[in-house]
């Protein structure tokens, strides 16, 4: 991908590197996951294996480079049914059904601990990101990064998931409320280990066959788990030559998914960078953009990624919409250029050309692309921007995604998740 960037005049802040990096508790010391020289995995599971991973397709391209890091000993994964008693000491990485933890105290004290004493936990099954802090007794998600302007740093706060600020937020605009099922994830998993790749791992996953949505089975969540413990090594290995995927510098892992029955036909990985214009004198708003970047990927020649949906959504009443790009546009390059007080350009290309269709609606405060094309999957990045004018002190844009994957005519399946961007300055 060739990409050109025209430098801002007007100084910006970026508030995140990392939309979602850490749960942050008060001081104390975290043992290494990495001190042992083999990750070891527990899997609670009603799968009947004492090896459940033995029952994975590991002949499917998304798993060919799982396949030989469990040959080569760098993960381990022992099974247990969700009743078994288990000392979670012995272990980097833990994963449970949310459900069998929401029902065990002890369970729940036990992760608790071990998520302070720095191994991964993940809760599968779809639950939120306040069901998760609540069964792990934390009180907020947030990323605490460091923005610079001339000589100066400043730490800053923008909150994934707050109690506290759940409790003060504005009015917000009609038609904004999510129901609680859009809010779940399939999975959510992190650690307090500061030396660890990728912190946080959200992932969304649909599975599908000839009739329709079909629960997820419990192969495809250690799957997923096993893909991103994979992705954590290969990140952390620098002796390993070839990836199995993209390795991006970030300390979240954010992915949707699309099964058909039990094989992954695609995925899309999604970052985002919010920024805050600081070079402007307007006493009534704050300014702000958000640069929403995503890759879509492919497993196995049949499948295609033809429709890609990206939306975003001001949630509070007293934001205003200001301007998005790219405009409407069918060929290289994609152009985004954003006039004062943001003062910003930069154009990319897409290999196959796809055509883009931008929806701007000011009077809902919201900016909506529909990106069409014969094969949307490409190592190029999509980049999507979004400016608005925020008052007070609290700012919230909801980000959402959606990718159709199609083989033939009549068989498909998607990958979608939805994110909310939140900062309180």
């Amino acid at each position: 991908m060739s990409k050109k960037y025209t430098l801002s005049s007007v100084t910006s802040f970026v508030l995140a590197g990392v939309l979602v990096s850490a749960v942050m508790l008060p001081n104390f010391s975290v043992q290494s996951a990495f001190a042992k020289s083999s990750k070891e995995l527990l899997f609670s599971s009603e799968m009947n294996s004492e090896n459940a991973e033995k029952e994975l397709n590991f002949k499917h391209d998304s798993m060919k480079s799982v396949k030989q890091t469990l040959e080569d000993k760098k993960i381990q994964v022992k099974s247990i049914n969700p009743g078994d008693k288990v000392d979670l000491s012995e272990y980097n990485s833990i994963a449970y059904n949310y459900k069998d933890v929401e029902k065990n105290k002890k369970l729940q004290k036990a992760l608790q601990e071990g998520l302070q004493n720095g191994k991964k936990v993940y809760l599968f099954g779809g639950l939120t990101i306040k069901e998760y802090c609540d069964l792990l007794g934390i009180d907020k998600l947030y990323t605490q990064t460091k923005i610079e302007s001339g000589d100066s740093q400043e730490s800053i706060e923008l909150s994934f998931f707050n109690k506290e600020d759940e409790k003060k937020e504005k009015k917000k605009k009609e038609g904004t409320d999510k129901n609680k099922d859009s809010e779940k994830h399939e999975i959510i998993g992190y650690t307090l280990d500061e030396d660890t790749p990728y912190k946080v791992f959200i992932s969304d996953i649909n599975s599908y066959d000839d009739e329709g949505k079909i629960e997820i089975e419990d192969e495809i969540y250690l799957s997923e788990i096993l893909q991103h413990e994979n992705k954590i090594i290969e990140k952390s290995d620098s002796d390993i030559s070839t990836r199995s995927s993209r390795i991006v510098d970030s300390e979240y892992d954010i992915i949707a998914s699309a099964y058909y029955i039990t094989k992954k036909a695609g995925q899309i990985n999604s970052q985002w960078k919010l920024y805050k214009v600081t070079d402007e004198d307007d006493t009534k708003y704050d300014y702000f953009y958000v640069k929403d970047t995503s890759t879509i990927e492919t497993y196995e020649w049949l499948w295609d990624a033809e429709e890609f949906t990206i939306r975003h959504d001001l949630v509070f009443d007293s934001d205003e919409l200001d301007d998005a790009e790219p405009n409407d546009t069918s060929s290289n390059p994609y152009k985004v250029s954003l006039g004062y007080p943001y003062s910003i350009g930069f154009e990319y290309e897409i290999d196959t050309e796809p055509d883009m269709d931008l929806t701007l609606n000011k009077s809902n405060d919201y900016a909506k692309w529909k990106v069409t094309g014969s094969q949307l999957e490409s190592s190029d990045d999509y980049e999507f921007v979004t400016a608005w004018a925020a008052t007070g002190s609290y700012t919230k844009l909801d980000i959402s995604h959606k990718v159709n994957f199609y083989a033939g005519i009549d068989v498909e399946t998607d990958a979608d998740h939805s994110i909310p961007i939140t900062y309180n300055y």
